[in-house]
């Protein structure tokens, strides 16, 4: 039986909490996105009963409520209900948690599309830590130098990748938001602030060392490499120093005086302002930790390994290096930052790993291993803290758990560090080795590890989900009026894409793999050509050019859909080669995606072909392969 739009459409405005609950709505090929004002209103128990409702998604501070393929038609009834508009687009996302909840939010939104490179020079400093711990490789060689050169580099220009995520992120101009990053590790620039350059002028400011720019305006000695927080910090300054160049720039000068007047904006705040900020808290933070540490020493480095990842995130365990080297020259050891970091760097690893085990996603999967093992052999912890546990959350609580009783063991066992090394990991034990019983800090560091690893490790697997396994599972349909029908052929559906097939009920959302939509199966894509899959007609076309949906001359209703969530990519990647309506033979271009593009925008191009109509059907047959090509037989429906 046909679905009544206008009913269907009343019926979700009223469980929903009324049409003045609704603060925008639209759709994409399956589901009817709404961000709502009080989502606490929404009764949804009442809106999975709804006829033609096959479940509820929350997610992106979207109430996303899945329709199926006759979500167009009933959205044009929808949209007559109330003051609501159809761009195409997702709706856009209402922010959500207290302010830190958000600034988190935003910086693991900022570094997650970096993961690739973390994952990829993290592990080369893992090799080249192994090759010269166990004498394969000399630290002085000019393989080395190359070598680390190349796995440094990331992080040392940490600031002008971040500046580029975050430029996407506030849909700003990339270019221009990575020149910023850039001059904070120009290298005159870095060795002017550090007093390196003859004859640069140099005064104090607050008691601290600093130059001047135009001669009177104090710039405070810094070093701002591998730093995240000055170019967060900045992201408010660049986004409004934008806007208002644009907005004051006549359009005749605006392919110059525009950047122009963004970088004089940007230069002072950024090196005057809120670059020295984080140094000057990070000082603060020095002093406050050694009087806690000469107080309570056990109890301090325990508080210390447990807050250590968000004092990493912020940048501000660099202003801990100088305290850290002052220990070493006046007490002959440290414990602030060799020690607490220990136990916080392999507590990541261990949640990281945790993941791994727990996730039944594959790419996660490989990436939680990754992450740990960089994270416990080499001590690059970036990798796992923004790609692993800050992203899911719970594995954080983990990490700070395991990390705080490995402090706690240390502090109490006195475990001090005597030699200065690179990134605290499980190979710096050797650090711990000196004192009046040489073994004894290894011993307990070591007994300190098993802890950090062990209990980070247990936690995330006890309290760690798979997002698509979070959301509330679909509700049993309603019976359908037709009992299935048998037919006298066989439908023979053929490979829309060439690449890996993949289960159904593999594809990371809930959506998809539960069958709600139909059954059918995924493709992996390794060429973005859509084909037809058999004669038919182009029943259904999103602006976005990230699904179609098909009717083909037996009557078998197919959806094809590019990517997972890719409607917030507004088209960008896609192009139809055919229009809504029109008639298609077996093999037919349909849709050109660009695969590179979906993947670097952080999107999964997992590529669902369903038969939405499945239940008129005894059965859906998919062939037994791993690998297919375009035009390959893809589905049997009898």
């Amino acid at each position: 039986m046909a679905l009544d739009y206008v009913s269907t459409s009343k019926q979700i405005v009223d469980a929903v909490g009324g049409a003045g609950n609704i603060a925008t709505a639209t759709h994409c090929m399956t589901r009817l996105r709404l961000v709502l004002n009080d989502e606490s209103k929404a009764d949804d128990a009442k809106v999975n009963k709804i006829k033609g409702v096959k479940s509820v998604i929350k997610q992106g501070g979207q109430y996303q409520i899945v329709i199926g393929n006759e979500v167009s038609n009933l959205f044009k009834e929808f949209e007559k209900l109330g003051n609501f508009s159809e761009s195409g687009n997702a709706a856009p996302a209402k922010p959500e948690g207290n302010v830190l909840q958000r600034l988190m939010g935003f910086v693991a939104g900022c570094m997650t599309p970096l993961l690739p490179a973390m994952l990829g020079t993290g592990m080369v400093k893992v090799l080249l830590t192994l090759l010269t711990t166990f004498g394969l490789m000399s630290s002085t060689s000019t393989t080395y130098t190359f070598l680390f050169g190349m796995a440094d580099s990331f992080f040392y220009f940490l600031p002008v990748f971040l500046a580029v995520q975050i430029a996407k992120k506030t849909n700003h101009t990339v270019p221009m938001f990575m020149v910023i990053g850039a001059m904070l590790c120009y290298p005159d620039i870095t060795n002017l602030l550090g007093g390196a350059v003859e004859g640069a002028p140099m005064g104090t400011f607050l008691g601290m060392t600093c130059t001047y720019i135009f001669g009177v305006i104090p710039v405070i000695s810094a070093s701002y490499t591998s730093s995240v927080l000055p170019i967060l910090l900045m992201t408010p300054v660049m986004c409004w120093a934008e806007d208002f160049a644009d907005r004051v720039s006549p359009n005749v000068l605006k392919a110059f005086l525009k950047p122009m007047l963004f970088f004089l904006i940007c230069t002072p705040v950024a090196f005057c302002v809120l670059g020295p900020i984080g140094n000057v808290l990070g000082n603060l933070m020095s002093g406050v930790f050694s009087a806690m540490y000469n107080t309570v020493p056990w109890l301090t480095v325990g508080i210390l390994s447990a807050i250590m990842p968000f004092i990493v995130m912020t940048g501000m365990h660099y202003a801990l290096i100088p305290l850290c080297m002052n220990n070493m020259a006046t007490l002959g050891y440290d414990v602030i930052v060799l020690v607490t970091m220990f136990c916080s760097n392999i507590a990541q690893g261990g949640a990281s790993l945790g993941v791994a085990v727990k996730t039944k996603d594959t790419e996660t999967k490989s990436e939680g291993i990754a992450c740990g093992i960089s994270a416990i052999v080499a001590g690059v912890t970036e990798p796992a803290m923004y790609g692993i546990n800050l992203r899911y959350g719970k594995p954080m609580i983990g990490a700070v758990a395991g990390a705080g009783v490995a402090g706690l063991i240390a502090g109490i066992f006195g475990v001090k560090g005597y030699t200065m090394g690179g990134s605290p990991s499980i190979l710096s034990l050797i650090q711990f080795i000196g004192g009046d019983s040489p073994m004894r800090g290894v011993i307990f560091g070591a007994i300190a590890a098993v802890a950090s690893i062990g209990l980070s490790f247990f936690l995330t697997t006890v309290l760690y989900k798979d997002p698509e396994g979070m959301g509330e599972e679909a509700p049993a349909e309603e019976e359908e009026e037709q009992a299935a029908k048998p037919l006298v052929e066989k439908i023979e559906l053929a490979s829309p894409m060439t690449g890996k097939v993949l289960d159904i009920d593999k594809v990371p959302d809930a959506v998809f793999s539960s069958g709600a939509l139909g059954q059918g199966v995924a493709i992996l894509p390794t060429d973005g050509r859509v084909v037809a899959p058999a004669d038919g007609t182009v029943s259904n076309l999103m602006d976005t050019g990230h699904a179609i949906a098909l009717t083909t001359d037996s009557g078998c209703e197919i959806l094809i859909h590019v990517g997972l969530d890719t409607v917030q990519l507004e088209g960008k990647p896609f192009k139809y080669a055919v229009t809504e309506g029109q008639k298609v033979k077996k093999g037919d271009l349909l849709i050109t995606a660009d695969l590179k593009m979906i993947t670097d925008a952080g999107y999964k191009i997992h590529t669902p072909v369903l038969v939405t109509n499945s239940d008129d059907y005894v059965s859906v047959k998919i062939a037994e392969t791993t690998n297919i090509s375009a035009g390959d037989s893809l589905m049997t429906i009898c």
